[in-house]
């Protein structure tokens, strides 16, 4: 071959996968987490609504929510989960004072993923307003609560709140502080059969039982349940929460058995490792 040949051949080739990669861009369906990040980003996107459905199209208008979000805030996206149907993503947003969290729930309609649903718990401007009267309390109104609630005095009642309202970072933060007394709850309510059976008697044998009741204090829990996640094999940690907008630890050691999420119910559950999970439900 020539030299007038051979740069013929190295330019047709070059020209031969250039001109292929636009094809095979246009072919691979674009991924919920990359789709996350485009919606959280603070730029425009003009793509932005053929990749969205249902009640998220419906809500959107010319800007992201990236758009929509204060410009100081960082971004993380975080894929949680992604199979053949649904994608969940959870978005952190930070500054230097303040940590904020919701989720992004995904379908696939077709070949194409498309964001369904924004999620995040709704309670937390209450537990807010209640944690600021809480910690404005004088002395003296301290201690008549402390009289009043001796079940879940003043100092209780504060750091539950602040679980409550807190980032997912200060909750999987506390729980790995913690984990050894978490465990202990379990080897307890096991050893004394506890919550065989997700009824609510069983629960208030479970929550009444001294032991148990003092150790779920040195939590900051607020009880034991297997009823708010509808999964009558996990053991769920209740921090807090209104009806069913809730946040707290659920134990199963058996992934098969962990409840899916859904943006109807449960917005997000958070391997902590151990069988160990953070779940929030709406």
């Amino acid at each position: 071959m020539t030299r007038k040949q051979r740069a013929f051949a190295r330019y047709w080739l070059a020209a031969a996968l250039l001109g292929s990669a636009p094809a095979a861009q246009a072919w691979a369906p674009v991924q919920p987490l990359e789709i996350a990040k485009r919606f959280v980003a603070k730029g425009q996107w003009a793509r932005m609504k053929s990749y969205l459905c249902c009640e998220v199209a419906q809500q959107a208008r010319a800007q992201t929510l990236g758009q929509q979000i204060p410009a100081n805030l960082e971004r993380k996206c975080q894929l949680l989960q992604q199979d053949d149907a649904s994608a969940v993503v959870a978005v952190e947003l930070r500054d230097t004072a303040s940590t904020a969290d919701f989720y992004l729930h995904f379908v696939k309609e077709a070949d194409d993923w498309k964001l369904q649903a924004v999620r995040g718990l709704s309670s937390t401007n209450l537990g807010q307003q209640m944690l600021q009267l809480m910690q404005g309390m004088p002395d003296a109104e301290v201690s008549r609560y402390n009289q009043t609630h001796p079940d879940a005095d003043h100092t209780f009642t504060v750091e539950n709140l602040k679980l409550w309202v807190g980032a997912d970072a200060r909750l999987i933060e506390h729980f790995n502080r913690n984990r050894a007394g978490f465990e202990g709850v379990v080897r307890t309510v096991q050893t004394r059969g506890y919550l065989a059976e997700p009824t609510q008697e069983a629960e208030q044998q479970a929550n009444t039982d001294p032991a148990i009741k003092t150790q779920l204090q040195q939590l900051y829990i607020r009880r034991l349940t297997r009823r708010i996640t509808n999964c009558g094999s996990c053991l769920e940690f209740l921090i807090g929460g209104v009806t069913n907008d809730t946040v707290g630890f659920l134990y199963q050691p058996d992934p098969a058995e962990v409840p899916a999420m859904d943006p109807g119910r449960i917005i997000v559950i958070k391997p902590l490792g151990g069988g160990w999970y953070l779940y929030k439900t709406t």
